[in-house]
């Protein structure tokens, strides 16, 4: 037997007795893909650290594989040792069940949900093309590396998938190839109960290059492949057929797709692959592999000495390289003085915050799944990403918003700094799942969802959002902002951007009235907006029914009555602050509590109690001017007048 085929032999074991010990895990992919991630790891893939920015990226969408991931990276010398193997699937392992970012070495983006990994490859792959049009020089290629994306039967199928391929063939990325692990097996069976469709004629259409390898298990198939790949002027997939459970009596069958061996067969997958022994790796090959890691120390000190060189030539070009990655201060209470309208829609004053923040930080990108125009969430003078253009600061994603998040994702991962997305707030449902892996990986992906509430009107009930707040909002780490005027947009900002975190903006279509508002007091998410002496009631509201709150309170003070108005931007934000600035604005004294909001979040009877009057929307809209939809709904001050009179 060669060296290969027992390195390839001995990864397939360990991955399969990983799985039996933990009796938890993907057997079949283990044992069906090892060739191809093998060639890859051995030939091909250059990582040796997170910080060498030429690094080549890999995605494993198929994230049930991390078995065979973290035996070959314990095999090529990642920092992954052989102990973390045995604790894979362990409470507080660097092995999880599947990939987590900032977890183990060498995982660039969390993976699991299938397809998701398509889309964030084609984010770094965007990412990357965009930084090498910026920054590379005549003889100095400085970003030149390749984006890997292992995929399954499952990846394919997935909607998400079928977006960011679609977007990837339209914008020509070279750089991305993606690993097919096509063994015609899901776990509930054969492919075809579900999908007959032509994958080669398919990505062709689409503008991909495809190559085909009849025999996956091959070494010498798979790695000359990968090789004419790194070599193709389009996107590329690799289609290797393979079969699952190779080597095990139930190769070939969904059987072993999510099945830990026994000890009787892991013994016979033993004897059949010629390894003996138990959860090892020989030393003779850890050294043979620790070569392909040699190679990649290598290509990262030539590309940090030919950096030098770059910098004394192109001085000024490497400085702006250097300064890509940074995250300059911004003082957004300063930044947009004077450049807002006298009354605004918040879309329209977070074009001007956008354009602000661009014009600091030179790596803010983004865009919209085709609705630019209506959210305004534009960099003027960037230019559009194309295929022509990747200097482009504006992406059209097309109307893909599950794609967008997810390829937003990679581009914020590859950078390491924030970008932006933007659509409707009632199409944020499209967006859930990314934006979920948004809040778990904890990166700054910010989404700006405008058209927030049944005043959007005319378009009727399928684009006025009801409870889009609530499910974002449900969403852990991550922080919903709702403005309700210009100060508290900046402030919302300001948050994000000194924190880094994962949000959302909720924007209204429609102007609203400037409010007397200190910018210090509504970063801390809730504050008291206006007070009476002596108020015996208290009303909390957010966004455009903060005016509403105002408005009623106005009446309500004719009538003599005391009341206290807290608008709250954040109900995330304020929930972080101090136990005793929270009893300050909660006063929960105030027994006759009120929550103002165009949705049916319950989140607010956290602030009013359940005996508190929860003024908000609970039913579709209808199609109609905006004010008319409200009226019709009981949304206006006179009927929340006489509720509060009623309390």
């Amino acid at each position: 037997m060669n060296l290969n085929q027992k390195c390839i032999n001995v990864a397939r074991v360990v991955s399969a007795e990983m799985i039996s010990r933990a009796n938890s895990g993907h057997t079949g992919v283990a044992l069906g893909a090892t060739t191809i991630l093998y060639s890859l790891f051995k030939d091909h893939y250059t990582y040796y650290s997170q910080e060498y920015r030429n690094r080549d990226r890999l995605v494993l969408s198929a994230g049930h594989a991390s078995a065979l991931l973290y035996t070959l990276e314990y095999m090529f010398g990642f920092n992954v040792s052989l102990d973390d193997l045995k604790n894979f699937r362990k409470l507080g392992s660097k092995t999880p069940g599947h990939p987590e970012y900032g977890v183990t070495d060498g995982v660039e983006v969390s993976t699991g949900p299938l397809g998701q990994g398509v889309a964030n490859a084609v984010g770094m792959a965007i990412a990357e093309a965009q930084l090498a049009e910026k920054f590379n020089a005549q003889k100095f290629n400085v970003i030149n590396h390749k984006v890997y994306c292992f995929v399954g039967d499952g990846c394919l199928m997935e909607g998400v998938a079928n977006e960011a391929i679609s977007l990837a063939g339209t914008l020509k990325l070279k750089n991305l190839i993606l690993l097919y692990d096509s063994n015609s097996i899901t776990m509930d069976g054969k492919t075809n109960l579900a999908n007959t469709e032509d994958v080669e004629r398919k990505f062709k259409s689409q503008g991909w290059r495809v190559i085909k390898v009849s025999n996956g298990n091959s070494y010498f198939s798979c790695t000359n492949a990968i090789g004419q790949a790194k070599n193709s002027k389009k996107p590329c997939i690799i289609i290797f057929k393979t079969k699952i459970g190779y080597g095990t009596k139930y190769v070939g069958s969904n059987a072993i797709h999510g099945k830990p061996l026994n000890a009787e067969e892991l013994q016979a997958l033993k004897d059949n692959l010629f390894y003996e022994g138990d959860l090892s790796v020989p030393s003779e090959v850890r050294e043979y592999c620790y070569r392909s890691h040699r190679r990649s120390k290598v290509n990262y000190f030539k590309w940090e000495k030919q950096f030098v060189l770059y910098q004394n030539t192109h001085p000024d070009l490497s400085k702006e390289f250097l300064e890509f990655f940074e995250i300059p201060h911004i003082n957004f209470a300063k930044i947009c003085k004077g450049k807002f309208k006298e009354k605004n829609s918040m879309r329209e004053a977070n074009k001007v915050v956008i354009n602000q923040i661009a014009n600091h930080l030179k790596s803010f990108v983004g865009g919209t799944a085709d609705v630019m125009n209506s959210t305004m969430a534009y960099i003027d003078g960037g230019g559009d990403f194309s295929a022509e253009n990747y200097r482009g600061r504006n992406i059209h994603y097309g109307i893909r918003e599950h794609a967008m998040v997810a390829i937003a994702n990679g581009i914020s991962l590859y950078f390491g700094l924030p970008s932006f997305v933007s659509t409707f707030l009632t199409f944020v449902n499209y967006c859930i799942a990314p934006i979920r892996m948004t809040a778990m990986m904890n990166i700054p992906v910010w989404s700006y969802l405008t058209h927030d509430s049944i005043y959007v009107g005319e378009d009727g009930p399928t684009h006025q959002p009801v409870e889009q707040i609530a499910q974002l909002r449900c969403i852990p780490n991550y922080t919903v902002f709702r403005p309700c005027c210009t100060t508290e947009l900046l402030a919302c900002h300001s948050i994000a951007y000194e924190q880094m975190r994962p949000c959302a903006f909720i924007l209204s279509k429609q102007e609203l009235e400037e409010q007397d508002v200190s910018f210090d007091d509504a970063k801390k998410g809730a504050y008291i907006l206006a007070e009476d002496e002596n108020a015996d009631i208290i009303i909390f509201a957010t966004g455009s029914e903060v005016s509403l709150a105002l408005e009623a309170k106005a009446e309500l003070n004719r009538m003599g009555k005391k009341l206290v108005l807290v608008s709250v931007p954040s109900v995330e934000v304020f929930e972080r602050q101090s136990a005793k600035y929270k009893e300050s604005i909660l006063k929960r004294g105030i027994k006759k509590r009120v929550a103002v909001e165009a949705s049916n979040d319950p989140v607010w009877y956290k602030f009013i109690g359940l005996e508190g009057l929860m003024f908000g929307v609970d039913k579709f809209g209808l199609s109609g001017k905006g004010s008319e939809v409200a009226n019709y709904f009981g949304f206006n001050k006179q009927n929340l007048v006489e509720k509060i009179k009623n309390l």
